[in-house]
């Protein structure tokens, strides 16, 4: 290693793709930057897998059990499977902590640990103290605003990296001093984001599909994996207005593309498919609406490029989220509806009202520009010149 770097010990976990997301943008955005942090990323889960009392009674770990019930949609058990999970954190704290002081003592010192996950944070704090004092635990949130108790923000945190005000809020309340959280401007994106997408790109995007300008176009994306309420959805707005351009991204679901194909083949040229694709950015550009899930990435990749939403807020909704839908609501930048089979009519309503489309660009517009990724190596970097910490 450079002498000239400095060891940060990056925490993640397999538990949905928004937290692997952040972590992998941050490594990108230091080696674009030739920033002197050399992040090391690893996965929590794994160092504490022999602690997971669930997957020992059942074989299957926690993040197996939060991401089987994101695919199956049985999103009404997250409540109560977080707060288990909280409890059994609660009753094996000392063995937790002590495992995970046991795997730092074999590792490097570095100079800051980062966590860019919930509900173990109090853990790290912890073990940290126990093994390097003087490091500095640095909480990086990856959703809008914390789900209390315990999930994201505990008290006695050296710093954490919040993307909204009401975060911040959340943080102050908790007793953490006003120097030890940092409002940056909004969710990580990843650095190929900003290469991408704008109105120009938008505007190549259209022209490739053969779109004109007035051509209203709406995008579907309902995470990584896509969702299988897509397919009638897509029906439905097809079906709702002959003049609308529909556009599929599935993600990682061949399955979810192949069985997309014979509406396509209904509706040339209206619908457009597609599966994994790093052209998100310009997809979102050349749309007049994006129509997804609530999650965190997707509305913030959406507020970059001053996309109108639609989305879902019901008990399907995982808690973590929900906020997120009122934060789309309170600060007009998109449609919240109550069932999927409202967003056809939702998008009507956007289509027929220019006046209400241009006053939620205007919102978007009015956002601060989002440079979270950069904002956070700063951070990472101011908090470790004023902690000293000389490790790495």
């Amino acid at each position: 290693m450079d002498q000239s770097e400095r060891r940060v010990l990056l925490f993640t976990i397999d538990a949905g793709g928004g937290h692997r997301s952040a972590a992998r943008a941050l490594v990108a955005a230091a080696e674009e930057t030739r920033s002197h942090l050399a992040f090391r990323a690893e996965s929590f889960q794994q160092i504490l897998v022999q602690l997971d009392v669930l997957k020992r009674l059942t074989g299957a770990s926690l993040e197996d059990a939060y991401n089987l019930i994101l695919r199956r949609h049985w999103n009404v058990l997250m409540v109560p499977l977080l707060r288990l999970m909280h409890a059994g954190i609660r009753l094996r704290r000392p063995a937790l902590v002590r495992t995970l002081a046991e795997w730092f003592r074999a590792q490097p010192p570095p100079v800051a640990v980062v966590s860019v996950m919930p509900n173990f944070n109090g853990v790290m704090r912890d073990a940290i103290r126990a093994t390097w004092p003087g490091v500095p635990l640095i909480v990086v949130l990856t959703d809008l605003a914390d789900f209390p108790p315990r999930f994201w923000i505990e008290p006695g945190l050296d710093h954490v990296v919040v993307g909204t005000d009401e975060a911040r809020e959340q943080a102050l309340a908790l007793g953490l001093p006003p120097e030890r959280v940092t409002r940056v401007s909004g969710m990580i994106l990843n650095p190929s984001f900003y290469r991408r997408g704008g109105r120009q790109a938008g505007g190549a995007v259209r022209a490739e599909m053969g779109l004109g300008k007035e051509d209203f176009t709406v995008t579907l994306l309902f995470g990584g994996k896509g969702s299988p309420e897509m397919l009638p959805l897509a029906r439905e707005l097809l079906e709702t207005d002959p003049s609308w351009t529909v556009i599929a991204i599935c993600g990682d679901n061949p399955g979810l593309v192949e069985r997309l194909a014979p509406l396509e083949a209904r509706h040339p040229g209206r619908l457009r498919r597609l599966g994994f694709t790093d052209r998100v950015a310009e997809l979102m550009a050349a749309s007049h609406v994006l129509v997804t899930k609530p999650g965190p990435g997707s509305l913030a990749e959406a507020f970059h490029q001053q996309v109108p939403v639609v989305v879902i807020r019901n008990r399907q909704t995982i808690p973590q989220e929900r906020f997120n839908t009122d934060y789309v609501a309170r600060h007009g930048l998109g449609r919240v509806v109550r069932d999927w089979r409202e967003i056809p009519e939702a998008v009507m309503a956007l289509r027929r009202d220019p006046a209400e489309r241009r006053h939620l660009r205007e919102r978007l517009a009015g956002l601060p520009p989002n440079r979270a990724v950069y904002e956070v190596l700063e951070t990472i970097d101011a908090v470790i010149r004023v902690t000293g910490t000389s490790a790495g």
